[in-house]
């Protein structure tokens, strides 16, 4: 355990070690915790400002239907997405796929506060399962999608999730999104060949960096990649 951190709690999941741990100096009433997945760092909440803006940049530029917004979230975390994604006008129904049982029992309990109960929201629906086995097999449709899976495509919590970010599964997610639906990903570093994959498949898109405020008071920028839906052209691929 590192110095001025404390292990709240440490699973063994099918796909490795699960760990949740506190910053032993933070103040009781702003705590802050870190989600670590084998070793490597999956979210903590001082990611609440990058977190909100990659729901809210999603859902922003949408006219609301007369059905109202159907959103996929991929990756539960804090619970920060979610609940900004609630808040954005005209949502009527959020899936989100999170694997791990354990990240959905503390969004429930632990993180419940900071995340404005959002998992006990009616429009909410979360399903536990592999998100990239759930992108490959559902018939549902969506008017924007929300990747928050991994650090990105550059820093990868599990190997297998390399394919989220390729051009076969960016091509099913065009298909998956209702025209003029918008992608959103949140990503801790800049990839060059990922956003020249989302150009070939999208045409158009942004990279917008949001900058957090860590618990040590050092700023951090993260970077949102961002892509809409007009039609189903696909440009030839290319590799990162």
């Amino acid at each position: 355990m590192d110095q001025g951190k404390i292990v709240l709690s440490r699973r063994n999941t099918p796909r490795g070690e699960l760990q949740l741990q506190r910053w032993a100096s933070s103040e009781e009433d702003r705590p802050v915790y870190e989600i670590i997945f084998n070793g490597v760092f999956l979210m903590a909440t001082y990611n609440e400002r990058s977190e909100k803006a990659l729901a809210r940049l999603a859902v922003g530029p949408l006219k609301s239907p007369d059905h109202g917004l159907r959103v996929l979230i991929g990756g539960l975390g804090i619970g920060y997405t979610l609940r900004a994604a609630l808040d954005c006008e005209g949502v009527q129904t959020i899936d989100v796929i999170e694997i791990e049982e354990e990240i959905v029992a503390w969004a429930r309990g632990l993180f419940a506060k900071l995340n404005g109960n959002a998992c006990s929201d009616n429009r909410t629906r979360i399903i536990t399962t592999d998100l990239g086995e759930y992108l490959s097999k559902t018939r549902n449709t969506y008017d924007a999608i929300i990747l928050d899976v991994d650090n990105g495509p550059s820093w990868l919590a599990l190997d297998r999730n390399r394919r989220l970010y390729e051009t076969p599964m960016l091509i099913r997610i065009k298909h998956l999104l209702n025209d003029c639906g918008v992608l959103t990903v949140w990503a801790a570093q800049e990839c060059a060949g990922f956003q020249k994959r989302l150009e070939e498949v999208f045409g158009t898109t942004e990279m917008i960096a949001v900058r957090d405020t860590h618990s040590n008071g050092r700023c951090f920028d993260y970077f949102i990649y961002r892509a809409r839906a007009f039609g189903n052209q696909v440009m030839p691929s290319t590799t990162c």
